[in-house]
């Protein structure tokens, strides 16, 4: 569709910033950008910042289909030995992609 979600909706990216500019510039800018109080519980309270990122890193890990890229969330040691755990992009068969979080061996990753 042109212009984007709605139908009959033919304005170019540019023009529809132009005027959500234009509206914010007429007094309209409160009905914008602002969540309905209640709509989830706790909605009127303003959540903790976020001091820290989380221990995440890009990693490639090198399983049955190739090598591919994944997210490292965590290591355990078992038995003397490292296990890292992942998250990363897999495809099933006449289903789609998803996302499939598991534990491989040390040996199955590199940095990125």
């Amino acid at each position: 569709m042109a212009g984007g979600m709605t139908p009959g909706g033919h304005e170019t990216l540019a023009q529809r910033v132009a005027n959500t500019r234009a509206r914010q510039g007429h007094g309209t800018s409160d009905l914008h950008g602002q969540r309905p109080a209640g709509w989830f519980p706790g909605a009127d309270s303003v959540p903790e910042p976020v001091e820290t990122a989380p221990p995440v890193r890009h990693c490639w890990y090198d399983g049955p289909h190739g090598r591919q890229p994944a997210l490292l969330l965590g290591w355990r040691n078992t038995g003397g030995h490292y296990d890292g755990r992942i998250a990363v992009a897999a495809q099933e068969p006449g289903v789609g992609w998803g996302i499939v979080e598991m534990w491989v061996s040390a040996a199955m990753l590199s940095p990125a």
